[in-house]
This record gives C-alpha cells, sequence and structure tokens, in this order.
C-alpha cells in the first residue's frame, strides 16, 4: 500500500465532511519556533499576498500516519502548530464580511465543541491551557477585540508550561500590529480592511502537501531517517523515539512526558512541576498542605512532580525571580551517567562520551526501557537536590538551590544557598577535574549512586489505569543518617555527601601521585599500574552495589610528586591545595586563620572555585638571578600560584612589591573575591610590616607548609 498525497488548505481542514485533526506523537520535539521563524513565516505569505491575492503559498510538506480518529504528525509539526497558533489570534479578532460564505472559519480551525485541532497528549498541562484560551477567542462577542485584551489573557498562562507558546503567540500579535492595517472602524462602506483580507488569505491560499503514509509504515525508522536530512534531530531526541517504540501505546505517553521533564537540564525540575503537595482546596494551610523541605521528609506523590495536580505557578509583570540557570553537564551526558547507573554490570564498558550516545545506549526490551525512564526521573531529582548548578552561566553562581515559596508562587530566590560547603567540594572538582577529557564529571556517576542508597527515593511506577492514576511516593531528608566504610584500614564514618567526595578524589590523587614520582611513569601506564577516575569510578560503583565495606580500594602510602615544575606542575595540585587551605581555616567568630595568618572573614566567606589557567611566578622568571634567587631555584612550588591568564599578563614581568601592589588593589581593596589562597598567603609571608621582601628562603618555608597541608589532606 502506497503514500496518500494531495494538497490542503485550512478551509479544507475545516470542511464539515472532511473534518482532519492531529495529534504529536511523544517522540516529538515541544513546539521550538523562535521569533526570527515566526516572523519569517508571516513575512513570506505577506510579500506573496501584496504580489497576488489570488495566488496560492505553500508551506512544505505535513507528513502523517492515522491513527483512529486523529493523524499523528509526524512532520511539519512546527510550521503546521505555527499556524495552529495564527489561527488563535485571528478566531480573536473575527473581522466581519459583508457575503458570509467569505468568513474563514478560524474559531474552528482551533478548536470543534472541546477538542482541539491539534492536541498534545504528553503535554496535558499545555493542552488544557490552550482549551481555556481557545474558549476565551471563541466566546469574545462583545467586539472589544483590542490587541492588549489579548497580550492580558496570555499573561495569565502558568510558567510551567513550555514557554515558547505563550512566547509565539505575543510575536504573532505583535507582528499583525507593525505590518497588517487594521480598519476599526464600524458598519464600514469601503471595501474589506487589509487585516480580513489577509485573514482570508492565510486561510484559504496558504497550502501544504498533505502526505499520509502507508498502513505498515514503521514510524520510528520513517521519524529517525526523515530528520536525516535539513535540520537534524539531536541524538538524545532519537534515542527518545527509540526507546519509545518499545513501550505500549497506551504507557508511552506518560513516559515521554517524564522524559520531556527531565531533558531540561539548565532549569530545575521543581520549577516546571512543583515538589510539594498542596491541597486544591485549601492552600494557605493545614496538614494536606505541608511541603517538603531540607528537614521535613514528608510524603509526595508522583502527580505533583509529572501529573495533572501540579502546583499552578503564575507568571507575574513584576516577578524578578526568572534566572537562568546552567547545569554542570548537558541532556546527553545525564542519560550517559543514568544508563551506567542502571546497569552496572557494564558500567567498565560504558563511557561518558555523549558523542557516542546512540551506540552505547541500546535497550530493546520494553521493562527495561520502562526502568531505565523511571531511573532518569529518580536520578534528575538527586541531582536538582544535591548537585550544583550556576546562575547566569557567573562562574562564582554554582550552588545548591531549594525552591521557596513566595506569595501564591513557587520560585528560587536569588539568595537560595543550601549545604554550601557540599556545593564548595562540587566546586573544586568541577574545575580541578576540567581538563582532563576522559575524568570529567565521572564524580557524578558513583555521587549519584551514592545518594540513591542513602535517600531512597521510595518510586512505584503502577501500571497505568484507565483514568492514568499513577502514584509513587517520594521521601527526601537532609538529615541522612549516612553509613560507614573502611579504608586505608580504618574505620571512616561518613557523616555527609561531603566526605564521600573528598574520599573518590583522593583515590584519584594517590594514584596520580604514585605514578607521577616514578621514573618511569609511561611504563608504570603500560604495564597497568595507573588508573584514571573513570577506573576508580566503577570500582567505587561496583563496590556500593555490592555493599562492600569497603568502598575505595586504593591503600597505598601517598608520596607528593615533585611540584617545582614551573609552568610545567600539574594544575590540579595547586586546586587540591586550594581546597583544603579553605577547609582546615581556623575560623573564630569574624576572625580566619590560613595556615597562621589572619585574613578578613568577609573576604574568605565569598572565596570561591574558578576556572584558572596560567601559573603565576611570584619572583618573575626575568628577574631569576636577582638577590638569593637562581635558575634552578625560580621553579620551586613555593613561588608559583595558579591565576587567570589576564591577571597573569597584569603582572608581566614586574617586580615582587609592585605585583603586591597589584594584587591588593584588585583582591584586597574592593568586593572581589581572592583569587587564589595560596597567592594571598605568599604575600602574608612576604610581608614584614610594610615592608615586602620576597627571597628564596620564603619561598622554601612557603613549599614546606603546603606540603604539609597536602600531605595531610591524604
Amino acid at each position: 500500500m502506497s503514500n496518500k498525497v494531495n494538497i490542503k488548505n485550512i478551509s479544507e481542514v475545516v470542511k464539515d465532511n472532511n473534518k482532519i485533526f492531529f495529534e504529536i506523537p511523544p517522540y516529538q520535539r515541544l513546539y521550538e519556533w523562535d521569533k526570527e521563524q515566526i516572523q519569517t513565516l508571516l513575512n513570506d505569505i505577506k510579500t506573496k499576498f501584496y504580489e497576488d491575492k489570488n495566488k496560492e503559498y505553500f508551506i512544505g510538506n505535513v507528513v502523517v500516519s492515522k491513527k483512529d480518529d486523529k493523524y499523528l504528525l509526524i512532520d511539519g509539526q512546527q510550521r503546521l502548530t505555527t499556524l495552529f497558533l495564527i489561527g488563535f489570534f485571528l478566531s480573536y479578532k473575527n473581522p466581519t464580511y459583508k457575503n458570509p460564505s467569505d468568513q474563514p472559519k478560524w474559531k474552528e480551525f482551533i478548536m470543534q465543541s472541546d477538542k482541539l485541532r491539534i492536541s498534545m497528549p504528553i503535554r496535558e498541562k499545555e493542552e488544557e491551557v490552550l482549551k481555556e484560551f481557545a474558549k476565551f477567542c471563541k466566546d469574545n462577542q462583545n467586539n472589544e477585540r483590542k490587541n492588549d485584551i489579548f497580550l492580558q489573557e496570555i499573561k495569565k498562562f502558568p510558567q510551567d508550561i513550555c514557554q515558547n507558546i505563550p512566547q509565539a503567540l505575543e510575536i504573532i500579535v505583535n507582528w499583525f500590529e507593525e505590518n497588517i492595517e487594521e480598519n476599526i472602524e464600524e458598519n464600514i462602506e469601503e471595501n474589506i480592511d487589509k487585516f480580513s483580507e489577509f485573514s482570508k488569505f492565510i486561510y484559504s491560499n496558504v497550502k501544504f502537501v498533505f502526505v499520509e503514509l502507508a498502513e505498515n509504515t514503521d514510524l520510528n525508522r520513517f521519524f529517525i531517517r526523515m530528520n536525516n536530512r535539513g535540520k537534524q534531530l539531536e541524538k538524545h531526541e532519537i534515542l527518545k523515539a527509540r526507546l519509545l517504540s518499545n513501550i505500549n501505546e497506551n504507557e508511552r505517553a506518560f513516559y515521554a512526558h517524564i522524559w520531556d521533564i527531565c531533558s531540561q537540564m539548565d532549569n530545575y525540575i521543581f520549577q516546571k512541576a512543583s515538589d510539594r503537595k498542596i491541597s486544591s482546596s485549601n492552600e494557605s494551610g493545614g496538614d494536606e498542605n505541608t511541603k517538603l523541605n531540607e528537614s521535613s521528609g514528608n510524603e509526595n506523590t508522583i502527580e505533583c512532580i509529572i501529573g495533572n495536580n501540579q502546583q499552578k505557578i503564575t507568571k507575574k509583570d513584576d516577578d524578578e525571580d526568572e534566572f537562568k540557570f546552567k547545569s554542570i553537564v548537558d541532556f546527553p551526558t545525564f542519560l550517559l551517567h543514568v544508563y551506567k547507573l542502571t546497569y552496572l554490570k557494564k558500567a567498565s564498558d560504558v563511557t561518558i562520551d555523549k558523542n557516542k550516545l546512540l551506540e552505547i545506549i541500546t535497550i530493546e526490551k520494553k521493562e527495561n526501557t520502562k526502568k531505565f525512564i523511571e531511573n532518569l526521573l529518580k536520578y534528575r531529582i538527586l541531582f536538582d537536590y544535591f548537585v550544583i548548578k550556576s546562575q547566569d552561566d557567573e562562574e562564582n553562581s554554582y550552588k545548591i538551590r531549594r525552591l521557596t515559596k513566595k506569595y501564591s508562587t513557587y520560585t528560587i530566590s536569588e539568595d537560595s544557598n543550601v549545604m554550601p560547603d557540599l556545593a564548595m567540594v562540587q566546586n573544586y572538582l568541577r574545575v580541578a577535574r576540567s581538563g582532563m577529557s576522559n575524568n570529567h564529571h565521572h564524580w557524578l556517576t558513583p555521587f549519584l549512586k551514592f545518594l540513591d542508597k542513602e535517600i531512597k527515593l521510595n518510586f512505584s511506577f503502577d501500571e497505568l489505569s484507565d483514568d492514568k492514576n499513577i502514584i509513587s511516593e517520594i521521601q527526601i531528608n537532609d538529615n541522612i543518617n549516612f553509613y560507614g566504610f573502611i579504608t586505608n584500614g580504618k574505620n571512616i564514618i561518613q557523616k555527609n555527601p561531603i566526605s564521600f567526595l573528598e574520599n573518590l578524589d583522593t583515590s584519584l590523587a594517590k594514584e596520580q601521585a604514585n605514578t607521577e614520582v616514578k621514573e618511569q611513569a609511561k611504563e608504570a601506564e603500560k604495564n597497568g599500574e595507573k588508573k584514571d577516575l573513570l577506573e576508580i569510578s566503577n570500582e567505587v560503583l561496583v563496590n556500593l552495589s555490592n555493599n562492600d565495606e569497603c568502598i575505595f580500594t586504593n591503600t597505598n602510602e601517598v608520596k607528593i610528586p615533585n611540584l617545582d615544575r614551573g609552568t610545567a606542575t600539574l594544575h590540579y595540585w595547586f586546586y587540591r591545595l586550594e581546597y583544603y587551605l579553605w577547609k582546615n581555616a581556623e575560623v573564630n567568630g569574624d576572625k580566619v586563620k590560613i595556615c597562621g595568618k589572619e585574613m578578613d572573614k568577609k573576604k574568605f566567606d565569598n572565596f570561591y572555585f574558578r576556572s584558572l589557567n596560567s601559573i603565576e611566578h611570584v619572583q618573575a622568571q626575568s628577574k631569576a638571578n636577582e638577590n638569593d634567587w637562581t635558575n634552578e631555584k625560580i621553579d620551586n612550588f613555593g613561588n608559583l600560584a595558579l591565576i587567570s591568564s589576564s591577571f597573569n599578563s597584569s603582572l608581566n614581568n614586574q617586580d615582587v612589591l609592585s605585583k603586591y601592589r597589584d594584587f591588593q588593589k584588585r583582591y584586597m581593596d574592593n568586593k572581589k573575591a581572592v583569587i587564589s589562597l595560596k597567592l594571598w598567603l605568599i604575600y602574608a609571608l612576604a610581608k614584614d610590616n610594610d615592608e615586602i621582601a620576597w627571597t628564596f628562603g620564603n619561598a622554601q618555608t612557603h613549599k614546606e607548609q603546603m606540603l604539609e597541608i597536602l600531605k595531610k589532606s591524604f
């Protein structure tokens, strides 16, 4: 049986004897057209309209597959949905015509009875909002069809829906205001105004090629093959289509919904679907309105997370809580972490390489697919509760945040900063391992497994019932009793996840240190004596899975490698040193001491980890032969600090006193956070009363102090 192809316009879609309704299948991406794309379509239609009102304008193919009384939208979803949204505005305006037969049936196009022309089964919230909006557009009988009233109604849309939809509606209204003259005079005796003519042109002359696929078409394969042309789907979108094809049709929309809310890594999942259990009848209080927070441990249902009973988040004109957040991993990378956690027996075979996403994640059985997507939601909740995100992509804004209640809505406040010490160790790992492509963020996999074991989110995904009522109880309590484990022959009580991450990092550091001190490091690697963080994390994952007491197996005594290597010194050791200088600082009220030197408490509190890429010689290399310095001594670790390239360039080849003044001016006399605690210590050691004297003896003393800090860190 072959495909059916014919030409259609909006009027033919609406005809009584040819009612056509569309459905967006679960594997399709969300509506994503931006301002430029919407305006381009409308401008092209306008150009054709002014050239010749009687000519047709084709917008391309709309490929569908028949399903019961609807057509699944396989291709052309973005274009057709844009026409659908234009229809809302033209339905609201509803220009009148002298000849009733000329009247476009825009109201019938957007919705007939209680049935939207384009349904979104996996976006139930969006569908309900559009239904209510369609009623507003259709019921507008008082002829006060002002654009500002339409825009005001759009602003009432809840914030926990795909924001591309209300944004598109606003773009459409503004485009019409700027481009199409509207005659608002009543009982006009002249010809039909431009607005009405343009409305009719879109309704009758904008056409598309309607392709109905043969009944035996493999939709999954066709969908992927189709997207190999033009703008290709992302690999994770193709993966979504593959996996959902393994799941029964009656369950597919539910699991697609989970996938969609988990895929938005740069939002908090609780922004889109609140993690609170709220009584619909009593928002102000009572047992039914108990919220889940850092210490409550109250129960919650999955409907509050992905169902229809989400807390309504209303967008307000004066709402200033709309920040852009940035995840430390993108969605394809997160999928690989979850895949590795789901199939631990294959953990050693799974590399975190998003370029190989489709080759790595291969799941064929329905049960395995469902388990993977259920784990996706579980680990995404843990990720948002206990892993840092940045705000507006600023490096000093990586924090662990919580949703808070503001008036009747839930937001993430600007000063939200829970578990700052846990955020600090994650920031340390974020920058310390960022230069290692094979190790970047591999700490995340065992960390999520560790959280899963300790927090125990009690999910229960029951089979879909007729009313799609799936219950899952979730319990999160930050006051967790963490267990102990054995490493280096000693029983260490694991009081919090900070120690877990520190020990994971230390396991790798030991491997690095003990390999670097060997004269034949390449030979050690060849003989398999060197492990990287991937291997370490795999070992930890297996041990966690097996409930082994000895989670970290490296019991070697550490030997700090030679760090007197100038610009060749591995940056990791500077980052590690900075972390333990911060961690071991003596804080007493408003006083802070680091290695016996007193630091301003505010400066200490503002310290944060940032990506640095330049090693500074405090005694400049060009001045290696001054005082008691020599060429052999200039690369001493005590004379080095890791700073930014821009700061290093500004210091250039100045003498130590000039560098100190620049450091003081940039980091000590203003609100900027100190770039390096090690560099601050160097200047504190060099300062004698009001004089600055940086000798090799000072550098050697500083080096010995720093090596002692590093040794104790193990």
